[in-house]
């Protein structure tokens, strides 16, 4: 029998309102390792956005090859197969592939050269090695293309390099079952606050109907643990922390698949909350009760972290003093403060001395669309549609270039 575990989506470096989340990061690692030992698995597959940017911090950077030489000691050893995302730059994530080869890490950064390069040989399965795939991997860039012949041909291109790396791998696996990976949108999926928008505003997502033919499909991208086709053989395991507050309340989880007889067995290990997140609302004269009744435990290793609006804030020209007062004594942290906005303005968070969000905890788009409402252009304009998808082309072919130069 061969088991794999799948995980994704680490985002080692990443962080909250500008606060590090490396020690929670390096609370799942540990508690990843102790899995690992226990279910013994053949292989532990990671789908991509190993870091959270092109060029992670050197604390991000160890941690990561920490767990990796921690995991090469383990006995019996367990394989490694690394796949780039659309955070990673894949030179960073290749450059030490000759040498983690060596302690049984496969590192897939970027697209192989050919679909016979993506296969991985089991006794009782193939595995297909699709990293995040790049506009440049699958279509060639036309002077004067629209917008949506742009995400058409990215969708095509996706379906065409998949279609290929099945066909090989069937060729390969003689009645085994086919597993394929991948980093990417599929259609439907429920996405979080946290995701870097792919492919043209996620115009080239595709269907399910894409992995027709693998028997599972480990994929990454999206933070909230799903299914992504009817069956349940497509899936995202998620994030294994929250990376935002719109994933408050969400299960973390890794995934076991196991090869028997007659099929595949897949299973699910619940990852603790490490550092819980919470969002909650009140108004001012209930705030002091309502953090007193979320704070944590003296005996958790990581204090709570909050995202709190207040109801009647705007009333309150001190709001951030007064907040700050009442969580002082708390073993809790208020990160966000926010205040309701009029319909159609949204609600951009107001500051709490030493808390106050930089600009690095909004994404790109939530800056955009502030702009555009500034300028007198709503969500249901034409206008907004059509300037929205520009940006997140613009955004998507920079970032790609970065990366491609990283």
């Amino acid at each position: 029998m061969t088991r794999l575990l799948h995980t994704a989506d680490w985002h080692l470096g990443a962080r909250l309102v500008d606060n590090e989340r490396l020690p929670e990061q390096s609370a799942f690692l540990d508690w990843l390792l102790l899995r690992i030992e226990a279910l013994r698995p053949d292989m532990l597959v990671v789908a991509g956005d190993i870091f959270d940017t092109a060029n992670p911090p050197q604390q991000a950077l160890a941690l990561y090859y920490n767990f990796l030489v921690r995991l090469a000691a383990l006995r019996p050893p367990c394989q490694v197969l690394i796949l780039g995302g659309n955070h990673d730059s894949p030179a960073t994530l290749n450059a030490p592939r000759e040498l983690l080869r060596s302690i049984s890490v496969t590192v897939v950064g970027d697209a192989p050269a050919t679909p016979e390069e993506a296969l991985l040989e089991f006794p009782d399965l193939v595995l297909c090695a699709v990293p995040y795939l790049r506009e440049r991997d699958v279509r060639n860039a036309v002077a004067g293309q629209s917008f949506e012949e742009v995400a058409t041909g990215i969708r095509e291109g996706v379906r065409t390099h998949y279609r290929a790396v099945r066909e090989a791998g069937l060729r390969r696996a003689a009645g085994r079952p086919l597993i394929g990976t991948g980093h990417l949108t599929v259609a439907g999926s429920l996405g979080s606050d946290s995701e870097r928008t792919i492919h043209v505003g996620n115009l080239g997502a595709v269907g399910s109907d894409c992995f027709d033919g693998f028997a599972y499909v480990a994929l990454g991208h999206i933070h909230k643990p799903q299914a992504a086709d009817p069956a349940g053989r497509v899936r995202y395991p998620g994030s294994p922390i929250p990376l935002s507050f719109s994933e408050v309340g969400v299960a973390k989880e890794l995934r076991v698949i196991d090869v028997v007889a007659g099929g595949l067995e897949v299973g699910v290990a619940t990852i603790p909350d490490f550092r819980p997140l919470q969002r909650a609302s009140t108004r001012l004269d209930g705030i002091q009760g309502l953090l007193a009744q979320l704070q944590g435990a003296a005996d958790c290793p990581f204090e709570p972290w909050l995202e709190l609006t207040v109801t009647d804030g705007a009333e309150y020209p001190d709001l951030d003093r007064l907040v700050r007062e009442a969580a002082k004594d708390l073993r809790l942290r208020v990160l966000k403060v926010l205040v309701p906005r009029p319909a159609g303005q949204g609600a951009f968070s107001a500051g709490s001395g030493a808390e106050v969000p930089s600009l690095d905890s909004l994404r790109p788009a939530e800056v955009f669309e502030a702009r555009l409402r500034q300028e007198g252009i709503r969500p249901e304009d034409e206008a907004w549609g059509r300037l929205r998808g520009t940006f997140e082309e613009l955004l998507g072919s920079l970032h790609d270039a970065k990366e491609g130069g990283a």
